[in-house]
C-alpha cells in the first residue's frame, strides 16, 4: 500500500513507476474485470447502459430526497397543527428541535460514512431508512418538550446516511457530468417537498378525530411511507454497478468502463488512513467544508416558513396553501439549473453565483420592507428557493473533485459535518426577541449564507483551473501515466505483479495526475 508520504507528494511531483499495490487494496472494479473481458461500450451500449441506469437509479434517489425533505416539513408544518400546544413548547424549545436534530445528524456523520465504506450501500441505507420512519411514528406519543427532544435527536442518528449514501450511489454509476445535471434533478424532487407537506397539512385539517391532533396524521402519513421506501430499497435497490440485479454480468463491466472519464474506482471496502490524511490536508476539503456550512446557516427557515408565513397575517388555512408555492419555485429553479448544467460545460460555479443573488435580494427586501406590505414580504420569501441550487450543485462537486473512496467518504462526511453544523446554529437565528421582523436575523443570513458562500465558489472555480492547467502541462510533457501495477501473493509466497488500469487502484486525485478537476 502507498503510504502517506507517497500521497502527499504526489500533487507535486511525477511518477517515475506505475503506482504499485497488494491486490486486496485494489478496487472494486478490478475483481469483476478479473472474471469478465470485456471491449469499452460503443456508443449504442453506453445509451443504454445509461437509460437503464436512469429507469432503475434516479426513480429511487428522487423518492428519497423528497421523502428527506417532506420530513424535514413534517416539524414546520406540524407547528401550525397544533404541535406547540400538545407539546406545551415555547418558541426557544421549539428551535431547539430543530437544533437537536442537526446535532444527532453531526455526531452520526462519522460513524455513518464508516458504516457506507464497510456494509453494502443499500442495505445499510434501507435499515436506517426504516429506522428512520419508526421514529417519526414515535413523535405521536410525545407530550413535552424532553420526549421531542429525544425522539428528534434519533431522528438526526438515522438520517445523517441518507445523503451520503445517495451520493456514492451517484458516483457509482453515472459520469461526473451526468453527476452534474442529476443531482439538481432530485434535489428539485426534494424541495418541491413543500407542495406535498402543504396539501397533507391542508388535507390533514379536515381529519376530525378527536384528541388525536391533524399534526400526528402527518406523522403517520410520513412515517408509513418511509418504512415502505425502506423496503423496496432492501430488495430493489443496488449496492453497486457489481451487483446491479437489472444489469447483466458483461453490462456491469462496460458500465464501470462507461465512467472511465471520471478517473476513479466505483468502491474500495478497506479504510486507507493515509486517505483520510490526504482528504485532511488537501485545501479544497476545507472550502467545500465551509460553502456547506455558511450556506446551511440559512437553513433554519425550514422550520420556520409556515410561522413566518402566518405572522403576515395568513389564516393556518391560507398558510398550508401558500407554502406550496415555495416548492413550486424550488422545483422550477432546480428544474432550470439541471437544463443549463445538462447543455454547457464547467459551469457549476457561474450557476451557483448567479443562484445566490435571489436569496440576497430576498434579505434586503425582508429587512426594508414595511410591516403592511405582506404580499411583498411573501414573494420575497418565495424567491429565496433558489438558494437550493449552490448546495445541490455544489454538494456534488465535491464527490466529483475527490477520488480515492476512502478519501472520497471522508470529503463526503465532513460537507454533511459543515451541513449538520449550519443547521445546528442556524435555528437559534430566529430567537423570540427578534420577533415579528427578524431584521438581525436577514442580516446574519445576508452576509453569512449569501455573500460568504459566493466568495467560496469563486475561489474554488480559481483553484481548481489553476490546479487543471497545472496537470495538463504534465500531460503535454509526457510526465503522467495511466498505468498501475497490482501485486499479488501465492499460497507458497511467489510473488507476482499485473500491469493494470490505474482506475482500477482506488487512487486519489493527487495520486492520479490523470484526473481533471470538474468546474
Amino acid at each position: 500500500m502507498m503510504s502517506s508520504k507517497t500521497a502527499q507528494q504526489a500533487s507535486t511531483e511525477v511518477f517515475v513507476d506505475p503506482p504499485k499495490l497488494p491486490d486486496r487494496f485494489a478496487d472494486e472494479s478490478y475483481k469483476l474485470f478479473s472474471q469478465v473481458k470485456v471491449e469499452p461500450p460503443t456508443v449504442e451500449e453506453a445509451n443504454r447502459i445509461r437509460k437503464k441506469n436512469i429507469r432503475w437509479i434516479l426513480p429511487f434517489l428522487c423518492v428519497g430526497y423528497h421523502l428527506m425533505y417532506l420530513d424535514k416539513q413534517t416539524l414546520g408544518s406540524s407547528s401550525i397543527l397544533g404541535l406547540l400546544q400538545d407539546g406545551h413548547l415555547n418558541s426557544n424549545q421549539y428551535n431547539w428541535l430543530s437544533s437537536i436534530f442537526y446535532l444527532g445528524y453531526l455526531l452520526a456523520e462519522w460513524p455513518q460514512n464508516w458504516a457506507l465504506q464497510r456494509f453494502p450501500v443499500a442495505k445499510w441505507l434501507a435499515g436506517n431508512l426504516i429506522v428512520w420512519g419508526c421514529i417519526l411514528l414515535l413523535h405521536i406519543p410525545c407530550n413535552s418538550f424532553a420526549t421531542f427532544f429525544v425522539v428528534r435527536f434519533f431522528l438526526g442518528l438515522a438520517e445523517a446516511c441518507i445523503v451520503p449514501a445517495f451520493l456514492l450511489i451517484l458516483s457509482m454509476f453515472f459520469t461526473y457530468d451526468e453527476q452534474s445535471v442529476l443531482m439538481p434533478l432530485m434535489w428539485a424532487s426534494g424541495n418541491s417537498s413543500p407542495i406535498t407537506s402543504g396539501l397533507l397539512s391542508y388535507g390533514v385539517l379536515w381529519i376530525d378525530t378527536g384528541s388525536f391532533s391533524s399534526w400526528k396524521w402527518f406523522m403517520v402519513i410520513s412515517g408509513t411511507l418511509t418504512i415502505i421506501y425502506g423496503i423496496l430499497v432492501w430488495f430493489f435497490f443496488p449496492d453497486n454497478p457489481i451487483s446491479a440485479h437489472f444489469l447483466t454480468l458483461e453490462e456491469r463491466a462496460q458500465a464501470i468502463l462507461r465512467i472511465a472519464s471520471n478517473h476513479s474506482g466505483i468502491e474500495q471496502k478497506r479504510f486507507k488512513r493515509y486517505q483520510l490524511v490526504e482528504a485532511l490536508k488537501d485545501p479544497k476539503t476545507w472550502l467545500f467544508f465551509f460553502h456547506s456550512w455558511s450556506q446551511e446557516m440559512a437553513n433554519g427557515l425550514t422550520n420556520q416558513y409556515s410561522l413566518i408565513i402566518k405572522s403576515f397575517g395568513f389564516t393556518t388555512l391560507q398558510t398550508t396553501l401558500l407554502g406550496c408555492i415555495t416548492g413550486l419555485t424550488s422545483l422550477v429553479s432546480l428544474v432550470a439549473a439541471a437544463i443549463i448544467l445538462g447543455k454547457t460545460r464547467n459551469s457549476r460555479a457561474w450557476i451557483s453565483v448567479a443562484a445566490y443573488i435571489p436569496p440576497m435580494i430576498s434579505s434586503i427586501l425582508l429587512i426594508t420592507l414595511p410591516w403592511s406590505n405582506r404580499w411583498g414580504l411573501l414573494a420575497a420569501i418565495w424567491i429565496r428557493s433558489t438558494g437550493g441550487i449552490p448546495y445541490s450543485v455544489v454538494m456534488i462537486w465535491a464527490a466529483n473533485c475527490s477520488a480515492g473512496h476512502t478519501k472520497k467518504t471522508v470529503v463526503i462526511a465532513l460537507y454533511h459535518v459543515g451541513y449538520g453544523l449550519g443547521n445546528i446554529l442556524s435555528p437559534q437565528l430566529f430567537q423570540e426577541q427578534y420577533k415579528p421582523r427578524y431584521i438581525v436575523t436577514w442580516w446574519v443570513i445576508l452576509w453569512i449564507a449569501c455573500v460568504l458562500p459566493t466568495f467560496i465558489v469563486l475561489f474554488l472555480r480559481y483553484y481548481l483551473v489553476k490546479e487543471n492547467k497545472r496537470r495538463d502541462q504534465l500531460a503535454k510533457r509526457g510526465e503522467i501515466r495511466e498505468i498501475g501495477v497490482i501485486e499479488h501473493i501465492d499460497e507458497d509466497g511467489e510473488r507476482r505483479e499485473e500491469v493494470v488500469d490505474a482506475r482500477q487502484l482506488d487512487l486519489t486525485d493527487r495520486e492520479n495526475l490523470a484526473f481533471r478537476y470538474v468546474l
